[in-house]
């Protein structure tokens, strides 16, 4: 499972990233897939009760993971950010993260599965909302999102996307 995260947040399949970025990014994989380890690790290991790791696997080789996303409890704010003016309360819910697919398997319907599972676990864990956040420019997750049911619960304005630009998070979150 580190190598699928690794590989999913850390390596730009892009032909257009730079390539001393590349090179950069190589030499300090194997450190990064290390840390990875140790902190799904530690999570394994804690007895935390509402907290799940669903992994997908190859059809013929079931030792083989293709696919993982992890379920935790998290404070998410209650109200969506236009109404800030009513106070910003946070209440714990359900929350996916670290959803990946190895480049390999995208496109076939994995990441739809492993949503769908999740969603079924968090209805046996007695809650009827789920929620996630999302890269505004990552197009292909938005729109499998938007085709699921997700929707656009708060967006986050940063620092980064004011004075660097970078793609704000997106909080989303699916009612059942």
């Amino acid at each position: 499972m580190s190598d699928i995260l690794t590989e999913s947040f850390y390596r730009s399949h892009d032909r257009k990233v730079n390539w001393l970025l590349r090179c950069f990014t190589d030499l300090v994989y194997p450190l990064l897939r290390y840390g990875i380890m140790l902190d799904l690790n530690s999570r394994f290991s804690e007895q935390t009760p509402c907290y799940a790791c669903l992994v997908a696997t190859h059809a013929t080789n079931k030792s083989q993971a293709i696919a993982s996303l992890e379920i935790c409890m998290r404070y998410v704010p209650t109200k969506p950010h236009h109404q800030f003016w009513l106070g910003r309360t946070m209440q714990q819910y359900p929350y996916i993260f670290n959803l990946a697919v190895h480049p390999q398997w995208r496109r076939r319907g994995v990441a739809k599965q492993l949503l769908l599972a999740a969603e079924k676990t968090v209805k046996q864990w007695g809650f009827s909302h789920l929620y996630m956040h999302v890269l505004e420019d990552n197009q292909p997750a938005r729109s499998l999102y938007d085709d699921i049911g997700y929707r656009l619960h708060d967006q986050e304005n940063s620092l980064n996307h004011w004075l660097l630009g970078h793609p704000r998070r997106f909080l989303l979150q699916k009612n059942f």
